[in-house]
C-alpha cells in the first residue's frame, strides 16, 4: 500500500497479493472459514483518490474500470470500509472516493480488500492521524478474511479467519507471470464445495515459510499449494486447460491464487518473467489478460 498526497487529494495505491500457500481447515460457527494462507503483495495496483468533502456529510463514491462484477453503488468495499470506520469512530465529515479498477475482479487476487484497506487508512490519514495503524486490524477482519493482511506491505502468514497475521522476515523479490482468464469464479461457491469434498489431512504452512525466507526458489515451488484448486476444478470447466497453459511454459510453479481464476507461475528472474509472459501473450482470447508482476 503507497499513498501520495497533493493538495487535498490523497492518492493510494492498493497492491494485488498471490497466494503462495492456502489451506481451508473448516467452517466456524460464525459463518467464516478457518484459514491458513500465506501471501505476497505484487505491484499490481488499484488506483484510489479521497478527497475531505466539507460541504458534505456523506460517502460519495466512482468508479472507473473493473467490468459489471465490481459494484458500482454503495455495496462496494470501499463505502463500506469508509461508513464503517465512520460509525466506529462518530465521524460525521463527508468524503470523496474514486476507484480506478486495474486488478481483475473475481480472480483471487483480493482486490476488493486492497481497496477496503486503503480505504481505512484515508480515513485515519484525514479523520484520526494519531489512531495507531494496529486498531484498524479489527475493522478490516469485520470486512473480509484478506483484508488485514493488506495492512502489511510485505509477505504474510494469517491464520483463524484472516485476522491474525505474522510477517515473514528477509524475504527476496519474486517474479511471476500472471494469467487472468476471462471467466470469474464466486468465491462463496468455491469455499462451499472445498468443505463438501475436504479430506481432512491438512497441509502445514511452516516449510513454505522458511524456504521463502531462504529464498530457495526451486524447493519453495514444491511447496506451494493451494486446499481451492479441487473444488475449483469441479466447479470450472476450464481450469486444466488455463493451468496446463502455464505449466507448459517452464515454470518453477503454477498455482491458482486464493478462489481462482487467476494463475501464476513463479518464474526464475525477471528476464524469465517476461519471456513467459511474452510466450502466453500469443494467442489470447477475449477478455484474457497476462501480467508481468513482482513481489
Amino acid at each position: 500500500m503507497y499513498q501520495f498526497q497533493s493538495d487535498k487529494v490523497l492518492t493510494v495505491l492498493a497492491p494485488a497479493k498471490l497466494n503462495l500457500f492456502f489451506e481451508v481447515h473448516g467452517k466456524r460457527s460464525d459463518g467464516f472459514h478457518e484459514i491458513t494462507s500465506l501471501a505476497v503483495p505484487v505491484r499490481l495496483f488499484d488506483i484510489l483518490t479521497f478527497e475531505p468533502l466539507t460541504d458534505s456529510g456523506k460517502v460519495e463514491f466512482s468508479c472507473l474500470g473493473g467490468g459489471e462484477d465490481v459494484p458500482q453503488d454503495n455495496s462496494n468495499l470501499v463505502v463500506r470500509a469508509l461508513e464503517l470506520f465512520r460509525k466506529r469512530h462518530g465521524i460525521t465529515c463527508g468524503i470523496k472516493a474514486r476507484l480506478f479498477k486495474r486488478i481483475p475482479s473475481q480472480s483471487g487476487l483480493g482486490g476488493a480488500s486492497s481497496d477496503a484497506v486503503a480505504a481505512l487508512m484515508a480515513a485515519r490519514w484525514f479523520w484520526l492521524p494519531e489512531l495507531a495503524l494496529t486498531s484498524l486490524i479489527p475493522l478490516a477482519a469485520e470486512l473480509g478474511s484478506d483484508c488485514p493482511l493488506f495492512l502489511h506491505n510485505k509477505a504474510t502468514v494469517a491464520y483463524g479467519r484472516g485476522e491474525r497475521v505474522e510477517t515473514v522476515p528477509r524475504v527476496p523479490k519474486l517474479h511471476f507471470v500472471l494469467f487472468k482468464p476471462a471467466e470469474g469464479l464466486s468465491t462463496s461457491t468455491v469455499f462451499s464445495k472445498c468443505m463438501r469434498t475436504h479430506d481432512k489431512r491438512f497441509r502445514n504452512v511452516v516449510e513454505v515459510s522458511n524456504l521463502l525466507a531462504q529464498g530457495d526458489l526451486t524447493r519453495l515451488g514444491n511447496q506451494l499449494f493451494n486446499r481451492l484448486e479441487a473444488p475449483a476444478s469441479e466447479i470450472w470447466s476450464r481450469f486444466n486447460e488455463v493451468k496446463h497453459r502455464l505449466e507448459r511454459l517452464d515454470c518453477i510453479a503454477v498455482r491458482m491464487s486464493g478462489s481462482g481464476t487467476a494463475f501464476y507461475g513463479l518464474c526464475h528472474n525477471a528476464r524469465h518473467s517476461r519471456h513467459v509472459a511474452s510466450k502466453l501473450r500469443h494467442g489470447l482470447k477475449k477478455n484474457e489478460t497476462v501480467y508481468n508482476v513482482e513481489s
